[in-house]
């Protein structure tokens, strides 16, 4: 695997499951990390767990205000991101006609709204630059989806597509984009999803099951794709989707 020892990374939605992950593992290679998370209390838990590498700042993603801050404390502490990682998102299990626009507007303006405003604030630094790298999540809906997911479908589809435009926008200025697209894997916006209604167990188990692997991924399966695509072992992937959905999109039926 391509060096990363030195580098500085921003992985936003650090607090918990996949950019938790993320997080140590980016760390664990010798790069300084800054965790961006709302929820505080997990954040400072994951920098804490990491040590003097790690730092945590309060951002919500879909504020262009904090997504600027966060890439001025980043610069303070440590110096510019190498690497920005893009794994901050929410759910909405809902259909168009039960999303009220207030949480339409919300889980648009984190899911992709949130990808568009961390990008815009670290690039011109990776310009000046002429280096870097932005891994973005995407999902299996951007692909094919399921009931009763439209604003989650609609973002992570949105994802994708902003992944390849600005992969070909960038690249000739030294800068890789590309994304990664997770399966069902064991975090707490699974948990959450699936532990609606007294069924919840049964959710669990369908998801599961319909993962040709037999079981559900971990953040650290997603993890390790990601620092992957950060090193120069991945140099010649650009605009690419990397599905890690334990087979999950290649069969037709479960």
């Amino acid at each position: 695997m391509g060096r990363l020892h030195g580098q500085v990374a921003i992985v936003t939605g650090g607090a918990s499951g996949i950019g938790a992950a993320t997080a140590r593992l980016l760390a664990a290679k010798g790069v300084r990390v800054v965790i961006a998370d709302i929820d505080d209390g997990k954040g400072q838990a994951v920098a804490a767990g990491i040590g003097g590498t790690a730092r945590f700042v309060h951002c919500d993603v879909a504020s262009p205000g904090d997504t600027e801050r966060l890439i001025g404390f980043t610069a303070s502490v440590f110096r510019e991101p190498d690497v920005l990682v893009n794994d901050a998102a929410i759910l909405s299990s809902k259909t168009v006609h039960e999303t009220d626009p207030a949480e339409w507007r919300r889980v648009i303006d984190v899911n992709l709204g949130g990808v568009y405003n961390c990008c815009r604030s670290v690039l011109p630094g990776m310009l000046t630059r002429r280096s870097g790298c932005i891994i973005n999540l995407a999902s299996p809906h951007a692909y094919a989806t399921g009931r009763a997911i439209a604003a989650y479908a609609a973002a992570k589809g949105g994802v994708l597509a902003l992944t390849r435009q600005m992969a070909l926008d960038y690249i000739r200025h030294g800068i890789r984009v590309n994304c990664v697209v997770p399966g069902a894997i064991d975090t707490p916006m699974l948990a959450a999803d699936t532990q609606q209604g007294a069924e919840w167990q049964e959710n669990l188990r369908g998801w599961e099951r319909n993962q040709p692997i037999g079981r559900l991924g971990t953040p650290e399966d997603v993890a390790r794709v990601i620092v992957w695509l950060c090193t120069d072992a991945a140099a010649f992937l650009v605009g690419s989707p990397v599905i890690a959905d334990g087979g999950l999109l290649a069969q037709l039926l479960p």
